[in-house]
């Protein structure tokens, strides 16, 4: 009796199968032989041997898979168009909180740094002065910026953070930005950013330490730290308060991430633009009014920061063809923008600008 019903269940099946085959759409077979073969099948009136329902299932194995190929270039093709759509709205989110708050920069941003001089472990509600701590860039590093692939380093792209440094901005130049609006800045504890599970973070028992590569909410690594019943569950962060920074006569400079090539972001052929990078984190002043959430880049993987940046102009340097970080382009050649700080790109997770992702949609450019 058992041996009956699995005798009529593969009936079902074969009949299921040749069912499908028939109404297949077998053109998109890219072996010619093989469609060739479909072809010659699927005209075929009576019934199929037992060896060409053999290749009948096997075609269809191979249709299922040119449909599920297809369909993930679809979906590779939507992430980055929403990616794109993203990038736009973000940059419409600038222009509004310039105008309704008149100010160019949102306060609270990430810094994409991690410096030793941050102890998290009293992080809350209230930031830390900076004439309480102030973060030097001699013990500062990028979040990553080792690797692209997936597990592997962790932070930042290496597409994105290798291209940036860590510079002591000078007061001369931080004071403005300060103006502009970037009356708060996040920065990481550095323990936090390394493979070293022998350096412990201040807000853990030794034991608990964890590697950068497997911080599991890596977006919000720069919030301030939550344990709950000692389990880490997010965060590293200090927010640093520049209120009256931009009037202190004796200010200090402070350590921000610098772009060392911003001339294909900018546009600027004429001269070295000096551009810092800042993430949109959860706890920006953007966040909340203007965008409902930080949102990130679906295409950076499980263990990077793919939070947007913003590319912000805060100098130049009047040396042609000399980048930031070679000899001859030194901070003590910068000088004053000639409009004023101003925000030039809207970034994604492995640091491409809004032209730059449009072309990769588009199939103008590779990733």
């Amino acid at each position: 009796m058992a041996n009956l019903e699995r005798m009529k269940m593969n009936l079902r099946q074969m009949k299921t199968a040749i069912s499908k085959f028939r109404n297949a759409d077998v053109s998109i077979i890219k072996d010619a032989e093989m469609r060739a073969k479909a072809q010659k099948l699927q005209a075929k009136q009576g019934g199929f041997t037992l060896l060409e329902l053999l290749v009948v299932v096997a075609i269809l194995a191979i249709i299922a898979g040119a449909v599920i190929s297809s369909l993930d270039g679809q979906e590779e093709l939507a992430a980055q168009k929403t990616t794109v759509h993203t990038m736009a709205a973000l940059e419409e989110g600038f222009n509004i909180y310039r105008a309704s708050a008149k100010r160019t920069l949102p306060g609270n941003l990430d810094s994409l740094i991690c410096n030793s001089d941050i102890d998290a472990s009293g992080a809350g509600a209230s930031p830390v002065v900076y004439t309480d701590t102030l973060p030097t860039a001699g013990n500062s590093v990028i979040l990553g910026g080792v690797s692209n692939v997936a597990r592997v380093g962790g932070g930042l792209t290496a597409d994105l953070g290798g291209e940036l440094t860590v510079i002591d901005v000078p007061a001369s130049f931080a004071q403005p930005l300060v103006g502009a609006g970037l009356t708060s800045l996040r920065y990481v504890e550095r323990n936090a950013c390394d493979a070293d599970l022998s350096t412990d973070v201040t807000f853990l028992d030794s034991d608990d330490d964890i590697a950068l590569v497997d911080v599991v909410k890596p977006n919000l690594i720069f919030r301030a730290p939550l344990v709950d019943d000692g389990e880490w569950e997010y965060g590293a962060g200090v927010e640093i308060d520049f209120t009256g920074y931009e009037v202190d006569l004796s200010a200090d400079p402070i350590p921000l991430a610098i772009l060392s090539e911003a001339t294909e972001i900018t546009g600027n052929q004429n001269s070295n633009d000096v551009v810092a990078v800042f993430g949109i984190g959860p706890d920006s002043d953007l966040i909340g009014d203007i965008i409902a959430r930080a949102p990130s880049d679906g295409n950076g993987g499980p263990d990077k920061y793919s939070n947007f940046s913003v590319a912000v102009k805060i100098a130049e340097c009047p040396l042609l063809d000399t980048e930031i970080g070679e000899t001859g382009c030194e901070v003590t050649d910068w000088e004053e923008p000639e409009d004023g700080i101003k925000v030039v790109a809207i970034l994604d997770a492995g640091g491409d600008a809004y032209d730059d992702e449009v072309a990769e949609a588009r199939g103008n450019q590779e990733e």
